[in-house]
């Protein structure tokens, strides 16, 4: 499912032309405190989360299973603060072969906004490449590409997640 801080240099290369601040990985699914429509998503829903996340994980390469959630932390240049179109680009999923999802949102100058993805269905569990990106009036904000791998072991419980979240 959808959802909506600063990164070693030496982590990846995203491009972030809007950005003041970014920072990414991955960490365990975060609590969310409502959906909210999405019409542009698998799903038809995004989630607002609670509190600011923090990642447990740094980096772009993030194992698909159920009860991972990645994403990108960003603090804005003040020129694209403002409602932003959010987009992931993944492999093929669902009956449908999605391949982009898209939600709208709001970004800060003065504060780090969070954007990602939760593993929660088993379709969703894509290995391959992901991105992604932040767009307001047709210009990047920035764009971020994730290597998805099918997990080694089991990355909950070398979080220590307690496990999935339960999706209403």
């Amino acid at each position: 499912m959808a959802l909506f801080l600063s990164a070693p240099a030496a982590l990846a290369n995203p491009v972030a032309p809007g950005v003041a601040e970014i920072e990414f990985g991955y960490m365990c699914q975060l609590e969310s405190s409502e959906d909210v429509i999405a019409e542009d998503t698998i799903a038809g829903t995004i989630s607002n989360i609670i509190g600011s996340p923090e990642f447990q994980r740094l980096g772009t390469t993030v194992p698909a299973q159920i009860g991972i959630e990645f994403g990108i932390l960003a603090r804005v240049l003040p020129e694209y603060e403002g409602p932003v179109t959010f987009q992931v680009e993944h492999p093929p999923q669902g009956a449908a072969g999605v391949t982009r999802e898209s939600w709208s949102a709001f970004l800060s100058a003065s504060e780090m906004s969070f954007a990602g993805f939760s593993f929660e269905k088993q379709y969703e569990l894509t290995p391959g490449e992901w991105t992604l990106s932040a767009m307001s009036n047709g210009q990047l904000i920035y764009a971020v590409t994730f290597d998805v791998v099918a997990p080694m072991g089991s990355p909950l419980d070398d979080l220590g997640c307690d496990g999935p979240a339960l999706v209403s």
